[in-house]
């Protein structure tokens, strides 16, 4: 019986040292078409994109994909959930970019 002990210890540990070391890491992919939105007049708010799913998305580094965005401009992302990042916008979760074509 202490062998049962000890064992669900150890990976108890060890299910809760990964989740803490990887809290931060951005595991959720996902992508499809989305339109961009210009949030600038809202506190805090740059440029996001609305998915065509329905939500909007915070992205990190629309500025490697795209160097003069418009307003309307459709798009086929595919991107990556970022944990660890706080926003003064708060629209919705904070993503970094895998890839970003201009459609239509």
């Amino acid at each position: 019986m202490r062998r049962k002990t000890e064992l669900a210890g150890v990976l108890g540990t060890l299910a809760f040292t990964v989740s803490v070391l990887c809290g931060g890491c951005g595991d959720v992919l996902d992508g499809g078409n989305a339109t961009l939105r210009d949030y600038t007049g809202l506190d805090g708010c740059g440029w996001v994109i609305e998915t065509d799913a329905g939500g909007v998305l915070e992205p990190l580094n629309l500025g490697e994909f795209i160097a003069d965005p418009d307003p309307g401009m459709r798009l086929a992302i595919d991107y990556q959930e970022e944990g660890g990042y706080a926003s003064i916008c708060m629209v919705g979760p904070i993503v970094t970019l895998l890839a970003c074509d201009q459609i239509d």
